[in-house]
């Protein structure tokens, strides 16, 4: 079982980026992994898709969306990016709207990527983490960040 920092690399977090919507920030979260060779182009069509049939499920708390698509979408190995935003966008979302910070993540199964989405959620779960996170202004900040919190 693969955990977050297994990954999620440095080089696959982006702070303050400026997307003018959902759609946008989606691609630019996606196309981490697709410079990484983790994805097919067609694995962010599909996580676009799978927002617009399924609505803004993604967005798991205040602030937070987790973009995904299924394996047989296009993916080619495990892998996660992240991405603070310069400034909140909106999915749609009744209570978590504006989302902050987004990370899209490939997987090529059901089972590898859980023990770094539970780390994930223990990082995410600590008090004012969200803001911790939008609030660093190099990838090397964010990292440190969520690397002292998963050891701590």
């Amino acid at each position: 079982m693969k955990m977050l920092l297994e990954l999620l690399s440095q080089e696959r977090i982006a702070t303050k980026v400026r997307a003018e919507n959902w759609r946008d920030l989606t691609r630019k979260a996606g196309n981490m992994l697709l410079k990484d060779n983790l994805i097919k182009s067609e694995y962010i069509d599909a996580m676009i898709k799978s927002i617009e049939v399924n609505g803004p499920y993604i967005v798991i708390a205040k602030g937070v969306a987790i973009l995904h698509a299924r394996p047989e979408d296009g993916v080619k190995d495990l892998g996660m990016s992240l991405v603070t935003l310069d400034t909140p966008v909106e999915f749609g979302h009744e209570t978590n709207d504006p989302v902050k910070i987004a990370f899209a993540f490939c997987a090529l199964d059901r089972d590898r990527h859980l023990g770094a989405l539970s780390e994930l959620m223990r990082v995410l779960m600590r008090e004012n983490a969200v803001d911790q996170i939008f609030d660093k202004t190099t990838s090397l900040e964010v990292f440190k960040y969520i690397k002292e919190s998963i050891t701590k």
